[in-house]
């Protein structure tokens, strides 16, 4: 005797079985192996412009590298001063990127900068009838020896740190190109200005009492005043801002199976 009920259900059967099959088939973040992944970026922050590198370790564990350089020079006009500027960073470290949250993408990096030997240097001269403020105290510049200096900010020294953004680094899906956004900080060494002025300085009430910096009275004692004030005011950067963006490219290195 013929059964529709049968008939119906080995009609749905069939072709529920290739679905399945199919389903299967697809890609899944969670069937990778560890190493199957590769990341290049490159990226532009707060410290630098750099390269990326990354591999997962698991389906929400990512190990990623990278490493900044940067060497800008860059001159202008102010105050009566011309100034070179010069901002030079290298520096390279390590993150864990992890993904804590199941359906929300959450991307936490902590990580370790092992390198950092980032800076700032000036150097300056007067221009003709060019005055300046030191440690609240006005001079002027002479115009036969005018007065020049140097000038650096050091923002070095390794450290722990942690950065957090939406969304993987190092793609886990078919999608090959991504453009990352994470912010952060880094724990570095206490910023340090170091400043030195030469050649001749004038006072403002007699412009025809004119010494070498070094000799003219007080000045030095002001200066060594207006450095340290300018090291208190660079301190709370020990705890250095991380703003990073780039473009990202991830493709795989092995067939993909189940763990």
């Amino acid at each position: 005797m013929h059964r529709p009920g049968v008939g119906l259900f080995a009609l749905l059967l069939a072709i529920a079985m290739p679905m399945r099959a199919r389903g299967q088939a697809e890609y899944d973040a969670e069937q990778e192996h560890p190493f199957s992944r590769v990341l290049l970026a490159g990226t532009v922050s707060t410290l630098g412009i750099g390269i990326n590198t990354a591999t997962n370790l698991g389906p929400k564990v990512d190990l990623r590298t990278f490493g900044d350089y940067t060497n800008i020079n860059h001159s202008f006009a102010q105050s009566g001063f011309h100034i070179g500027l010069n901002i030079g960073m290298a520096n390279f470290g390590a993150k864990a990127d992890l993904y804590p949250l199941h359906r929300f993408p959450l991307r936490i990096s902590p990580g370790y900068l092992f390198y950092n030997g980032d800076r700032i240097a000036a150097n300056l001269r007067a221009e003709t009838g060019a005055t300046f403020t030191i440690n609240n105290v006005q001079y002027a510049s002479d115009d036969q020896h005018p007065v020049y200096g140097t000038g650096r900010l050091k923002l070095s020294g390794g450290g722990f740190m942690v950065t957090a953004g939406l969304g993987h680094f190092l793609s886990h899906s078919y999608k090959r190109l991504t453009f990352p956004f994470e912010a952060g900080v880094a724990f570095i060494s206490t910023p340090v200005a170091q400043f030195n002025l030469y050649g001749e300085v004038c006072s403002m009430t007699n412009v025809r009492f004119c010494q070498p910096a070094a000799q003219f009275p007080t000045f030095a004692t002001n200066l060594v005043a207006q450095v340290k004030t300018w090291n208190h005011e660079v301190a709370p950067y020990r705890v250095y801002p991380i703003f990073e963006g780039g473009v990202a490219y991830s493709f795989g290195l092995r067939r993909r199976g189940v763990y």
